[in-house]
């Protein structure tokens, strides 16, 4: 059974004294022993150990500020020690990495050769394709909503677009607000104008990301034909249309049989 894994999965399955609070310890533990004894091959995508793997405020301030500065090349943040271990604890564990093709931006954590998925019921193109299908499936979520939101910021914020008006008049480019959006997320970042605090602000950011992530984590779960999706996320801050949510579960089980399970879910369906 080849089960892919949540970042909030990954975690207290492969540090379980980092996160005294899991919500299920019993059914973690159970997953980590079938694990170990071949009976699940177990996967994280990539998409966790890109911006996913450092804090809020570095998104912001220091990946985000670097590209609108145009000072390349970029340093990419480092995650912290605790994630660092996460992810080397979890290749020691037989976790395997599953791709998540992103332009620009790919794992800030160096894992091992080996400790990449193999394309065991596709090939690399076909998984690629996958990959890039379902991303298309969902258009109006992972980082278009973040560009929506910088777009409308760009204006809350009265920046300038005048230098673009060039280029969106041209019916095949984004609007300029949208071009700009990483300049109105830093604007509102530096001096909150729509939220009343910059914590107000960074938590709807974190949300945003968070659904970006989801979104790349289930692309790349697709994209290899496993089985099974394995999370603790059941998106009921995030609302209705979060991708994690029980709603949009059934449309991406019918469309794409993408069958997500929490980790007793799981447990019961190999050890019932």
């Amino acid at each position: 059974m080849e089960v892919t894994l949540d970042t909030n999965v990954v975690g207290p399955l492969a540090c379980p004294d980092l996160y005294p609070d899991c919500q299920d310890v019993a059914s973690i533990d159970a997953l980590r022993n079938l694990i170990i004894d071949g009976k699940i091959h177990a996967y994280l995508s990539e998409a966790s150990t890109s911006l996913e793997a450092i804090s809020n405020d570095e998104r912001v301030d220091s990946f985000l500020r670097q590209w609108v500065s145009g000072n390349y090349p970029i340093t990419l943040p480092v995650p912290s020690e605790k994630r660092q271990r996460v992810f080397a604890e979890a290749v020691k564990l037989g976790i395997k990495v599953l791709h998540a093709p992103r332009i620009a931006l790919g794992a800030l954590i160096t894992f091992p050769e080996t400790s990449w998925a193999a394309d065991k019921r596709f090939s690399e193109i076909e998984r690629l394709d996958r990959f890039h299908s379902y991303i298309r499936s969902q258009p109006h979520n992972g980082v278009e909503r973040i560009r929506e939101f910088g777009a409308e910021l760009v204006t809350v914020h009265g920046l300038s677009t005048d230098h673009l008006k060039h280029l969106s008049s041209l019916s095949s480019w984004p609007s300029a607000e949208k071009m700009m959006w990483m300049d109105g997320l830093l604007a509102e970042y530096d001096s909150p104008k729509k939220f009343p605090s910059c914590k107000k602000f960074l938590s709807e950011f974190r949300d945003l990301v968070a659904e970006w992530f989801d979104l790349d984590i289930q692309a790349s779960h697709y994209g290899y034909g496993n089985d099974f999706l394995c999370t603790f996320d059941a998106a009921r801050n995030a609302g209705a249309s979060a991708i994690m949510h029980a709603n949009r579960r059934s449309g991406n089980s019918s469309q794409f049989d993408i069958k997500i399970v929490s980790p007793k879910e799981l447990i019961s369906l190999v050890s019932p």
